[in-house]
């Protein structure tokens, strides 16, 4: 059975659009005021962050940061110069390049150039909303109000994995899976089926855009489940529009992929064609006891399954009184199946999709599946808090709190009585369980008549927000609580340092002591740093030990930042407040363009290694090259100077009697082009991971223009994806008898 609920509107009038309006965004409003109260501490006072994270402020934070600034500049950020001489930034996919949330922020304005902690905070929130939102939709498309569709909204937005983890690319692969859900459920129906699987793939492309591969891996595989389950061929459309909407960041990916390695977990990092061990996954898998944490906040081990007592017993609910419909009975199957998958070996099913699908062993933490257990629970709960308006509730309901509460308490008694195993407890798991034994007593008196159904309705929706309270981010610290480890301060301590760095001739590389600075100081401040704090590195880059005096030297790294000096004869130059000092390196480092007449071929890394070990050898005379270069003079090398260094372009004057070979310190890619005087040039890889170019005698301008491989393909492919879901829209045949438009 379907709900269909009406609400009668006057016949005609001025008013009457206003009133469709303001109806229409009746429960969307409700949902937005409840999860702000629910995100009071980023929203409402400025004591707490969800930035206050190691990951987030070494890494996330500062890729924020450059991106922003990079916009603001009118560049878009494909390469980043920052980090070891330069890393492909949308190939590394993480820093979200791509995704369409990301530039709302990026587009809000700057304070003195940095971004605002109050848009930060904003920007966090709206991902969680536009998720709850989602999902108040996927409930209203299945007939519930708008009461319980906001009730399932905020399960959603505010429990389980929305609620605890603070990883934007992350949050921002999940979030659109409820509208996915909602488009595949209509293609079931509907007569025009390829029109609702060609939205369901916008939503997957987006999905895909996130960032991050783990949470679309999960919800592209509960996606194909779905088209199997309710026999939907034209699902086929859905991962079409949706692979070619997300090509702008999925072949960047790919083809960085194959030339990086990755930090996995693993005593080694991992190329493209190496398979994520599966003892990684085991790591990274909840454990059984895990399942606790779907009544018990914090029971988790890595991922939360929070989803409380009032709605798991909706949900349960739903299941007794609408079992009837395929919905249910999917919803209900993708909601276990992915909790087994989140328990890895010990839930039966993901070591077989590890070893079968393709993918799939790219997602080390399945403990993230999670995400769409509480994401078809959530829906559920909407249906069944619904189905109890509609129908009176049963005296299980109640019962079922009174269980969860009376054991709870219980255990808080046993704690008292036994003080040894009371450091096991957790005071907000008494405080879920109170709520929990309040709302039996509300089913109670709803079921003998002491309150109407409508109230009871309101019981449960303050019933979530308190358990939210419990829940949503609860162990954000408040930075005034000298308990509290503030990461963001340190960051904003070294402007000292970076103002002097800007004194120094340009162009400056340094190198960081990554204990006195954890966070990346290149993207932070927009410096050139050898080093950086990064999942994966192109493995050329990985070959080269640029730590050595000798690599140091042919970087052209001519400073450590840090509180002592890194190489033994530096020269301090000048010391900061914070105790962070600026040294010079002993020795003249190679500047950052070179013209060189004489190659030397190796065979590999390793024998790569060796000559670079070898000091005799004359590094600015004398270029190491793995297959040999032709047409260069005899003569003695010219000048070069270097006259443009932005992150996607580069410009070198050069003056030479004779062919040279122009040798620039950057990390090579195959995304760099160059040409001489505006004609295109063949670039070469020098020093195994330099870029390079023979120039002709005489001056010239040698200009190399960035733009990521498969970036521009990825654009076209988009377009491609776009058209084709303007023309799954067409309206051939017969006449819609069910709008694709989201429900009032």
């Amino acid at each position: 059975m379907i709900y269909t609920r009406t609400r009668a509107l006057p016949a005609s009038g001025a008013f009457q659009p206003l009133v469709v309006i303001a109806n229409r965004l009746a429960g969307p409003a409700l949902l937005f005021l409840v999860m702000v109260f629910a995100f009071w501490r980023i929203l409402l006072t400025d004591q707490y962050s969800w930035l206050n994270g190691y990951d987030m402020t070494s890494q996330f934070l500062p890729w924020l940061q450059f991106q922003a600034g990079e916009w603001h500049a009118g560049r878009f950020p494909l390469w980043s110069p920052y980090e070891w001489g330069g890393q492909n930034l949308i190939g590394q996919a993480q820093p979200g390049v791509v995704n369409p949330l990301n530039w709302l922020l990026f587009a809000a304005p700057l304070r003195r150039g940095w971004l605002r902690q109050g848009a930060l905070h904003w920007w966090f929130f709206l991902l969680h909303f536009i998720g709850a939102l989602n999902l108040y939709w996927l409930a209203r498309s299945l007939g519930t109000g708008r009461l319980p569709a906001v009730f399932g909204g905020l399960c959603f937005g505010l429990f389980g994995f929305l609620g605890s983890n603070d990883w934007p690319q992350m949050i921002s692969g999940v979030i659109w899976a409820p509208l996915i859900f909602l488009f595949l459920f209509r293609a079931g129906n509907s007569t025009r089926p390829m029109a609702e699987a060609g939205w369901a793939g916008l939503f997957l492309g987006l999905a895909w855009l996130s960032g991050h591969h783990q949470l679309p891996i999960f919800v592209s595989l509960a996606t194909a489940g779905i088209a199997i389950a309710l026999r939907i061929p034209h699902a086929i459309l859905t991962f079409a529009i949706g692979g070619l909407l997300a090509a702008p960041q999925l072949l960047p990916g790919l083809a960085y992929g194959k030339l990086a390695v990755r930090w996995v977990g693993m005593e080694n990092p991992v190329g493209w064609q190496d398979k994520v061990a599966y003892y990684v996954h085991e790591q990274y898998a909840n454990p059984p006891a895990a399942l606790l944490s779907i009544l018990l906040p914090g029971a988790e081990t890595h991922t939360s399954f929070f989803l409380g007592a009032t709605a798991l017993v909706l949900a349960l609910w739903a299941l007794r009184t609408q079992w009837a419909r395929i919905e249910i009975k999917v919803l209900f199957s993708m909601g276990v199946l992915a909790l087994l998958y989140s328990l890895g070996r010990q839930g039966g099913i993901e070591g077989v999709l590890y070893s079968i699908v393709p993918l799939v062993e790219k997602a080390r933490s399945p403990s993230m599946a999670g995400a769409l257990f509480t994401l078809a629970f959530a829906v559920l709960a909407a249906v069944g808090l619904e189905a109890l308006r509609l129908k009176p509730s049963h005296p299980t309901n109640e019962r079922l709190h009174w269980i969860f509460a009376g054991g709870v308490i219980a255990l808080f008694t046993l704690g008292k009585l036994f003080p040894g195993n009371a450091s096991q407890l957790e005071q907000r798991w008494f405080a879920v369980a109170f709520f929990s034994l309040l709302v039996g007593f509300a089913h109670f008196a709803a079921r003998t008549g002491r309150i109407a159904q409508r109230h009871l309705t309101a019981l449960l929706l303050f019933a979530v927000f308190l358990e939210a309270a419990n829940m949503t981010y609860f162990n954000m610290g408040n930075r005034r609580d000298k308990n509290t480890s503030d990461l963001l301060s340190p960051m904003s301590k070294d402007m000292d340092v970076r103002e002097f760095l800007g004194t120094l001739p340009a162009p400056v590389r340094i190198t960081v002591d990554d204990k006195a600075i954890p966070f990346n100081f290149g993207d932070w401040h927009g410096v050139d740093v050898m080093g950086g704090y990064l999942a994966s590195l192109q493995k050329t880059r990985a070959d080269v030990d640029w730590f050595s005096p000798r690599g140091l030297q042919l970087a052209g790294v001519g400073y450590h930042v840090g509180p002592t000096a890194r190489a033994e004869g530096s020269k301090l130059l000048f010391t900061g407040s914070d105790g962070v000092n600026v040294w010079q390196y002993p020795g003249e480092p190679l500047p950052r363009v070179w013209l060189s007449n004489a190659t030397l071929q190796y065979r590999g890394p390793a024998q790569f290694g060796l000559m670079m070990a070898t000091e005799s050898l004359d590094l600015s005379r004398t270029t190491l090259v793995e297959n040999p270069v032709p047409g260069l003079g005899t003569c003695a090398p010219g000048d070069a100077s270097l006259l443009r260094h932005d992150p996607g372009q580069v410009e070198v004057r050069t003056n030479s009697a004779c062919p040279a070979l122009l040798v620039i310190s950057d990390s090579d890619d195959p995304g760099w082009q160059v040409a001489i005087d505006g004609v295109a040039a063949q670039s070469l890889t020098v020093f195994h991971a330099l870029r390079g170019v023979v120039v002709p005698a005489g001056s010239h301008r040698v200009t190399w223009t960035y733009s990521a491989p498969g970036f521009q393909s990825g654009l076209a492919a988009s377009a491609l994806g776009i058209l084709l879901l303007i023309g799954s829209q067409l309206r051939l045949g017969k006449k819609d008898h069910q709008s694709t438009t989201l429900p009032s």
